[in-house]
């Protein structure tokens, strides 16, 4: 039955045995197993302990009551389970391969690294452990070996688009733009477990490189705020130079009142404005999938700086207080960004060093997460908290000499409006679209990347800010 695929009626069969054999250990296994895939860990624990007893030592149910504790996010747990059952059979591949997912989701990268190599040493053909190493060594930054361990998953299973997606996140990163964004579009593919999105079914075809005289182009927003804010660019290069007729946006309400400066756009849409009708379109396309089709220009990146603009009168509802140089700064990204314990600062407290440098005026464009720290930092002007949408925060922006912060919507948004920016990068899980082994910026010119070492803490990035600001 199990084989066969009738997992309901084996589970019958088996809770029937159990009644009269409670602790025959092949149905406890069999009953633990089907217990955690049909998402009851509470039962799956329990017919796992109950095995034990039988087999205190047995590496199989080890593994799986591991995996039990995982999936309910008892991590501590886990891993001790793991560790029990590596220690009665050394070289178990997939218990090799579910402690080194463990380490990893845990960013214990190191030992995540040692943990797939041992099952790719037991196991050389374990394509399992092959994928999860190589987005290892992506997040560590060792992108040409991931390349090679991506590409070696391809040439076993062509058609696995989840590490199609991540080679193109690689190659994109490398300078490989061609390859790169070809591969990046696996992103929504619908066989994809891990796809970021699923692209809607839409009444009129998706543009490919077609001639768009004459045409009207439709482009969707996908992903983050800075995602649009960054690829918006290539709205305006449609129209000048695809020829399009007119091009229309289908984006975020926040970014509304600060996208339509964007030059040459015709019309700017939010969802709720087409809840029930789509606007007339000859095509339609995703955001991120415009880049590709500019790569032979003589500039692939921009054409123009800046792009998106704040209007005097916008920027005189935000006076800036003080006469010398105005910096602003923001300190955390989202809390549900899946990188964001990397990319975002513990505190505001982190970034109190720069505070003494004379005759700087000090702006705070937090908003959300993190806002209420600047309670501490009187001497901070706290307009952040008091945005309502990102051209409150653009009029802010454009009139200061310089923006300090991760990796946010903010720098992007500092980026766009061509003020000079300063980023924190993490050390691990870097994005792809900030290029290795730079620390400056193709997409943005006024833009300087302030890159932090695997051995370094923030404390020492910011020291080199420090230095940098005495200099100017």
């Amino acid at each position: 039955m199990l084989q066969q695929g009738r997992q309901e009626e084996a589970r019958r069969k088996i809770r029937a045995h159990l009644t009269l054999a409670p602790y025959d250990g092949w149905f406890l296994h069999e009953a633990a197993r089907l217990a955690r895939r049909n998402g009851d860990l509470d039962t799956a624990q329990r017919y796992y302990q109950r095995a034990l007893k039988l087999a205190p030592t047995d590496a199989g149910l080890l593994n799986g009551l591991g995996l039990t504790h995982y999936d309910a996010g008892c991590w501590s747990e886990a891993e001790a389970c793991y560790q029990a059952a590596l220690q009665s059979h050394m070289g178990y591949a997939a218990c090799h391969n579910n402690y080194a997912i463990l380490l990893h989701k845990q960013q214990r990268y190191h030992l995540a690294l040692n943990q797939y190599r041992l099952a790719l040493q037991s196991q050389p053909d374990y394509t399992e452990a092959r994928y999860g190493i190589s987005t290892l060594l992506a997040h560590m930054g060792q992108l040409q070996e991931a390349e090679s361990q991506m590409q070696q998953v391809l040439q076993v299973r062509d058609a696995d688009q989840r590490c199609r997606n991540s080679l193109g996140m690689v190659q994109l990163q490398q300078g490989n733009f061609a390859a790169g964004w070809s591969n990046y579009q696996a992103r929504y593919a619908s066989d994809n477990p891990d796809r970021f999105f699923t692209l809607p079914k839409l009444p009129i075809r998706y543009w490919q490189g077609e001639d768009l005289r004459g045409k009207t182009l439709l482009v969707r927003t996908e992903q983050g705020m800075g995602d649009e804010i960054q690829f918006c660019r290539y709205l305006t290069r449609v129209k000048t130079e695809k020829h399009a007729v007119k091009v229309i946006m289908l984006g975020s309400k926040s970014l509304k009142s600060l996208m339509v400066t964007l030059p040459h756009l015709d019309n700017y849409l939010t969802r709720e404005d087409v809840q029930h009708t789509l606007p007339p379109a000859d095509y339609w396309c995703s955001l991120l999938d415009l880049p590709q089709h500019f790569l032979n220009s003589t500039q692939p990146f921009s054409a123009h700086h800046p792009y998106l603009f704040s209007s005097a009168e916008q920027q005189a509802r935000w006076p800036i207080e003080g006469n010398g140089k105005k910096i602003g700064i923001v300190w955390k990204g989202s809390s549900g960004h899946k990188n964001d314990s990397q990319r975002s600062l513990a505190h505001l407290s982190q970034f109190a060093p720069l505070f003494d440098l004379p005759d700087i005026n000090w702006i705070s464009l937090q908003k959300g997460a993190g806002e209420e720290e600047i309670a501490d930092f009187p001497h901070i002007q706290p307009l952040g908290a008091q945005f309502t949408d990102y051209q409150d925060t653009a009029a802010v922006i454009s009139q200061l000499d310089l923006v300090i912060g991760v990796d946010t919507s903010v720098i992007h948004l500092a980026g766009a409006m061509g003020i000079p920016c300063w980023v924190l990068l993490p050390a691990w899980a870097r994005d792809w679209r900030w290029l290795e082994n730079r620390d400056e910026s193709p997409w943005y010119p006024q833009m300087r990347l302030f890159g932090r070492g695997q051995d370094e803490e923030w404390s020492t990035v910011i020291t080199r800010i420090k230095q940098a600001l005495q200099q100017q």
